[in-house]
């Protein structure tokens, strides 16, 4: 093979992965009959009447991403429990709140920021994270409890 033929192999073949790449992540959205049950009671119970844009299985953890019409972003685990609730900007509805979160953290909020809104929650190994709608922007992360342990102003 001459070196015009190598080069034109070479193209071809990052052409033909550049087009499969490009397709990979169409290759994750699934269904929302595809999501765990307990994924489809937590978004019926609580986004009851809001239509689902999209669901997409990624690898890892969270393992689940739903996006909802009204710009919410949910995220769950790969049994189907709920990692992450994001309003984008948009507070959290209070039954959301109230279910999902120790009544310290919001106590917590209510007492230190009174005028914030809670606008995206998510919960890892170490407890919860919590962030408000503030100027600057402030990211609670809370233990177990909902004891604080961190506040980070950005």
């Amino acid at each position: 093979m001459n070196l015009k033929c190598i080069g034109i192999v070479t193209i071809l073949l990052f052409s033909v992965m550049g087009i499969f790449f490009s397709c990979d992540d169409d290759d994750k959205k699934i269904v929302y009959n595809n999501l765990p049950v307990e994924s489809r009671h937590f978004i019926e119970n609580y986004f009851s009447g809001v239509d689902v844009a999209s669901v997409e299985k990624e690898d890892g953890e969270p393992h689940y991403k739903v996006e909802l019409a009204n710009g919410f972003v949910l995220r769950f685990y790969r049994n189907g429990g709920w990692q992450e609730v994001d309003g984008n900007g948009v507070e959290i509805p209070g039954p959301v709140l109230y279910d999902l979160l120790p009544g310290a953290i919001l106590t917590y909020v209510a007492q230190e920021y009174p005028d914030a809104s809670i606008v995206e929650i998510s919960q890892h190994g170490y407890g919860y994270e919590v962030n408000l709608e503030t100027q600057p922007e402030v990211k609670l992360k809370f233990n177990r409890d909902g004891g604080i342990i961190t506040e980070i102003v950005d």
